[in-house]
């Protein structure tokens, strides 16, 4: 097999071979890793805020077949004594960009807001979506299952996507729905599935989580405890899970990453294009996500919340145990996340341009009250351009600052750099921005970005994926990695790209 892909002539190549030493190899026994991100299953199954969707009578989703073929294609190549690990490193299942109406298996109370944009994030809502992702989806489930049942592992790490699996009825109903579409027994499956909130480690070798924690608008202040302080059976939603939820998904055309890939002026042609009226209700919708990433922050003041930093606390504890890891080495990973953007309510007022609208307003309203006031000219026009002044400077900085809150992938790179000193790896992966990457990130290491395989095409615009992965296989005594694409035609290929996105 090849060693790691290399970027174009254009880009520098790493400067070593992607090859394991023996001394790091030998801790991962003999076993080989297959790993890919940002599945997103489920993702169209949106009937709550879309009904016309219905009608439309959406065809079978592409992603099916082609992963499907994947995991059967490295199944069949598994040597007589060889043992794949496959890690989906986040977004498996898009329980967050789901909206399902009430189904008759829900017990949980709706809330208004449940009410208004289908089920939530209550452990029997989080089952009631896994089920219907299932049925949507029943050739990955097989696939999975096949796999499975065939001797090889599947580990599944947690994104801000899939945060539902933090319910182990959920991570149960997942692993029931594997057997019932392979034909195979659940329970058998069951001892060679994991899930992991956080990160996957294998000391000296890979360290794999799935990036949105470096994410100002997508991360949770208490990763591994990750509910709500005033309603403990509901998890606590990241600024983006509100945007998606209430903004994205009810409003055709803007897509679901709308709120992170466009600027103030991509917001402003494309409000227009919708008409006024679908304009004030595109705008309805920020102010009220805007609310709700408010409360949101406001929410983790008083003993509820300390009682779920507890929780996080306690839960770190056992994960550094888990992977037999000094507690502190974990702490000063999680250091590295940033605020997130509910810390405050201007950063989530800047996060969507709105604090510029308030600013901009309140010039207007000062220049405007002098006029009224019957201030003389030179103080009018001193104002307007102390007024035009502070803003222009204003709004560079707030660019400045939104630009790092809502485009992560250098800080996710950047981190990658030290997790791999903390935590001594030679490949440190993740997913999350959807860009597959390779990059040499020093002191001997490399940062995978593993890309993805959505097909978030609810307006029917979206580009074809890279169906992306990434092969770690055992060589003797060593281990070489390449980053490969899947192709329906041709099956796995290398993946040729630029070293970073």
């Amino acid at each position: 097999m090849p060693p790691l892909s290399t970027p174009p002539a254009s880009s520098p190549p790493p400067s070593r071979p992607s090859v394991v030493p023996p001394d790091s190899a030998t801790q991962a026994g003999k076993r080989s890793f297959l790993l890919f991100s940002d599945i997103h299953l489920g993702a169209d199954l949106v009937d709550h805020v879309r009904p016309w969707l219905r009608a439309e009578g959406r065809g079978d989703p592409g992603v099916d077949k082609d992963l499907a073929a994947m995991l059967d294609h490295y199944l069949a190549a598994a040597g007589p004594d060889e043992r794949w690990t496959a890690i989906i490193a986040g977004d498996l299942v898009d329980f967050i960009g789901m909206n399902l109406s009430r189904t008759d298996e829900v017990e949980t109370t709706l809330t208004p807001e449940e009410d208004e944009h289908g089920l939530g994030s209550a452990a029997d809502h989080a089952v009631a979506k896994v089920r219907a992702t299932a049925e949507r989806h029943g050739a990955v489930f097989a696939a999975l299952g096949r796999f499975v049942a065939a001797g090889h592992s599947l580990v599944v790490v947690r994104g801000n996507h899939d945060l539902d699996f933090h319910w182990e009825r959920a991570q149960d109903a997942f692993v029931e729905a594997m057997g019932r579409k392979s034909g195979h027994d659940p329970v058998a499956l069951a001892a060679r599935v994991e899930f992991h909130a956080w990160f996957y480690y294998v000391q000296g070798l890979l360290f794999v989580e799935h990036g949105h924690q470096y994410d100002a608008m997508c991360n949770y202040p208490n990763l591994l405890a990750p509910v709500r302080p005033d309603d403990p059976q509901r998890l606590e939603w990241s600024f983006s899970d509100w945007l998606l939820r209430m903004v994205a998904r009810p409003t055709p055309g803007l897509g679901a990453d709308g709120h992170q890939a466009k600027g103030m002026g991509e917001y402003w042609r494309f409000a227009r294009s919708i008409g006024l009226s679908g304009m004030l209700r595109l705008g309805w919708r920020f102010v009220r996500a805007i609310g709700a990433g408010i409360r949101t922050g406001r929410e983790r003041l008083g003993d509820a919340a300390d009682k779920i930093r507890n929780q996080h606390d306690k839960a770190m504890e056992k994960l550094a145990e888990r992977f037999r890891t000094p507690l502190e080495r974990v702490r000063k990973v999680a250091d590295l996340w940033p605020a997130p953007v509910t810390r405050g309510s201007l950063s989530v007022l800047r996060s969507v341009f709105m604090d510029r609208v308030v600013a901009a307003v309140l010039a207007a309203l000062l220049v405007l009250g002098l006029g009224i006031g019957g201030a003389p000219v030179w103080l009018l026009a001193g104002t307007a351009v102390a007024a035009l002044v502070a803003l222009t400077f204003y709004f560079r900085g707030a660019g400045r600052i939104r630009e790092r809150e809502v485009n992560p992938a250098q800080a996710m790179r950047s981190g990658a750099a030290r997790v791999a000193k903390i935590m001594p790896s030679r490949f440190v992966v993740m997913g999350h921005t959807h860009h597959p990457c390779v990059e040499d990130i020093g002191s001997g290491a490399t940062y995978v970005n593993l890309g993805h395989w959505a097909e978030d095409d609810l307006d029917g615009v979206a580009a074809e994926p890279p169906r992306t992965h990434l092969v770690l296989r055992a060589a003797g005594e060593e281990f070489v990695a390449e980053l490969r694409r899947w192709r329906s035609d041709l099956g796995p290929t290398p993946f040729v790209g630029p070293a970073s996105t």
